[in-house]
């Protein structure tokens, strides 16, 4: 939307002089959907039959932001040597995303996007331009690659949303309300938002559906969005009608309340920024535990719009949570909340990307992103007197290659302003001759860190080791040297490189923690053979052995983790269907609330010398169980959903048990 301005025009005249007034700033507008539905079951929509994939390729324009090329910079944050002899961290899970070699999935264009988000017992890995959902347990099963546009034929009358099938996906997971937050951008004019809020925690199961306008009408590139407890937060590139040329980034904050709820009325409030600065990233809650009450949504982003040694910082701040209608205030305009960084010299020698990493066997080079930041701008809040950011870019190191910048930022644990944040470390990585780049990273419950990257040399590689296009993470613990990673570990080992494909990698990747505070999960895409356009994609966990103490404290297992009712004449009470709760940690876990939503009920469970009713105030011994019972009234017809939801102190509380029933 281009920002409006109201001009406010008092003179007061005289023979020798007039005064008038300075240009007042527009309330930034409150918009509503244009167009709301509830989905089918994704596990339904995923059995339809679909149109098969024959692999239509095309590779995706990349929209840069011209940026004035830098000479060499001395990085003083470059970690240019192994820390330590053995990584501190392990591989977990690993097995084969949507992308070649996937069942019954062609690839039909670059690049794949690849993104992930992880919830309580399913990972939802999206491409452009399907998704897939997988079992987080082995045997890690996963579903069809389904088109992500079929997720919104639910919506009413014929919306963009529903034809078009346009990519730049975003899958996320609200760790809070245990729901999943699916989105991707509609990019035929006059363009949209689609969003998609599930109604339980079970992936395959109902939607709430939205299509918002993007205002102004520009084309809205490089959609990023990230989970706050007030809103959602989403930023993108606009380049104007039709895509005529850049006009600035685009920030959008979204009725987290309304949007949970399926509410139709749900507001979006969109803040045009100016086109000296770029691709911001909205700050994403990774932690069970929220932000001080009151604590704004931050945005970063810039690379390079002011000089090589500072980043900017935005915020949005709802100003009456209980009413959208006042609207919102966001600041930052014009790169006017600057963090300072250690000084970069810009990815691919100064030119801040293009297609520059050396591939094996080839000559063709592949993209680098260098010009903005890389997905996400991780938050996490360790309720010890510190709230954390984490975000990363692509530079280039004192030997000519790619790297990897990453960066910790902190702030006091109070409501902090963009000024209260500075940079706790920041490290460069480059070990060795090998380029890395188009990284993620996340940070868990114990202060672990871990960064995932897509790494290659060429046939000829000074200093490294010649490789195709592979996957490897690298960690850090608190004990270790501030701004350090230790040796990195390869998920997977590439065996080809992508020739042609207008150079096109990425364009991110995703490193997201478990729900359990100390799995993490990172997906990006590389090659099983060399051709083009025929990328696949790797999904893997990692964890630190020490996270959480040890693994100490209690924890939550549900058996089963939704309940079905089927059709049930409305007014009319039926089920009393079980749920067990084992505590399968090794401390005593306290309940503090045990409740349903929606029109579902519990049903008093007795007590006997083998059954433990789970209520409020229960302490359950390590191994040991409870039960509940939760019956099921209809209060109209259709399709009826809701939850049963247990607080307690378990790392991952609350936990939820989906419940689905139909009043006839």
């Amino acid at each position: 939307m281009n920002r409006k301005r109201i001009t406010v025009t008092l003179c007061l005249a005289t023979a020798a002089f007039f005064i008038c007034s300075l240009p007042l700033a527009a309330q930034d507008a409150v918009n509503h959907p244009q167009a709301f539905g509830v989905s089918a079951p994704l596990g339904e929509l995923a059995k339809m039959p679909h149109a098969p994939s024959y692999g239509f390729h095309e590779a995706n324009p990349v929209r840069r932001i011209p940026k004035r090329a830098t000479g060499g910079m001395v990085d003083p944050a470059e970690q240019n040597y192994p820390n330590g002899p053995q990584a501190n961290y392990s591989i977990g899970a690993n097995f084969l995303g949507v992308g070649n070699g996937f069942p019954n999935y062609s690839v039909p264009d670059a690049p794949p996007d690849t993104n992930m988000a992880v919830g309580d017992t399913q990972v939802v890995q999206w491409v452009n331009t399907s998704y897939t959902v997988c079992s987080k347990t082995a045997p890690y099963t996963c579903g069809p690659a389904v088109e992500g546009n079929v997720l919104w034929s639910g919506l009413s009358g014929n919306p963009l949303c529903k034809s078009q099938n346009d990519g730049d996906i975003i899958s996320q997971w609200d760790a809070t309300a245990h729901r999943w937050v699916l989105t991707q951008n509609v990019f035929a004019s006059p363009y949209a938002v689609c969003l998609a809020i599930s109604t339980t925690s079970d992936a395959n199961g109902t939607y709430f559906l939205y299509q918002f306008k993007i205002p102004g009408n520009g084309f809205p590139d490089y959609p990023k969005w990230g989970i706050w407890p007030t809103n959602y937060g989403q930023a993108q590139n606009n380049f104007g009608p039709g895509g005529s040329g850049f006009k600035g980034p685009l920030a959008c904050v979204y009725n987290r309340t309304k949007l949970l709820a399926g509410d139709s009325t749900a507001e979006q409030i969109c803040h045009q920024y100016t086109a000296t600065e770029d691709s911001l990233l909205p700050a994403d809650q990774d932690s069970i535990t929220n932000p001080p009450s009151g604590q704004d949504q931050f945005f970063i982003g810039s690379v390079g719009d002011v000089d090589t040694s500072h980043l900017s910082l935005y915020s949005a701040h709802i100003n009456n949570p209980a009413d959208w209608s006042q609207g919102a205030t966001f600041t930052g305009d014009g790169n006017s909340q600057l963090l300072p960084i250690a000084s970069f010299t810009p990815a691919c020698n100064g030119g801040y990307g293009g297609a520059c990493v050396p591939q094996k066997g080839i000559t063709d080079l592949a993209d680098s992103l260098g010009d903005r930041l890389m997905y996400r701008f991780a938050y996490s809040n360790d309720s010890a007197g510190v709230q954390h950011w984490l975000v990363d870019f692509d530079v280039t190191a004192s030997g000519g290659q790619n790297a990897v910048r990453w960066m910790e930022i902190t702030a006091p644990q109070s409501v902090a302003t963009p000024a209260s944040l500075s940079v706790f470390q920041q490290g460069t990585l480059a070990p060795d001759g090998n380029w890395r780049w188009m990284g993620s990273l996340a940070r868990d419950k114990s202060g672990d860190i871990l960064v995932g990257y897509s790494e290659s040399c060429g046939d000829t590689c000074p200093g490294g080791t010649s490789m195709y296009p592979s996957i490897f993470v690298a960690g850090r613990t608190p004990s270790d040297t501030a701004g350090t990673l230790e040796p990195e570990l390869q998920l997977v080992a590439g065996a080809g490189s992508q020739p042609d494909t207008s150079n096109r990698w990425g364009d991110y990747s995703s490193m997201r923690i478990d729900q359990d505070g100390c799995t993490f999960w990172y997906t990006t895409e590389y090659y099983l053979t060399t051709a083009t356009f025929d990328w696949s994609t790797q999904v893997g966990s990692f964890s630190f052995p020490n996270c959480g103490g040890g693994g100490g404290g209690p924890a939550v297992s549900l058996a089963p983790t939704s309940l079905k009712w089927g059709k049930v004449a409305v007014g009319t009470t039926v089920g009393k269907k079980k749920v067990v709760l084992t505590n399968t940690g090794n401390a005593n876990l306290n309940i503090s609330t045990v409740a349903t939503t929606g029109d579902f009920a519990l049903v008093p469970v007795k007590q006997t010398k083998k059954v433990t009713p789970c209520v409020n105030g229960s302490v359950i011994a390590a191994g040991g169980t409870c039960e509940i019972k939760v019956s099921f009234t209809p209060t109209q017809t259709g399709t009826r959903t809701g939850s049963v939801n247990f607080t307690d102190n378990a790392s991952d509380s609350p936990q939820s048990v989906s419940l689905t029933g139909t009043g006839k």
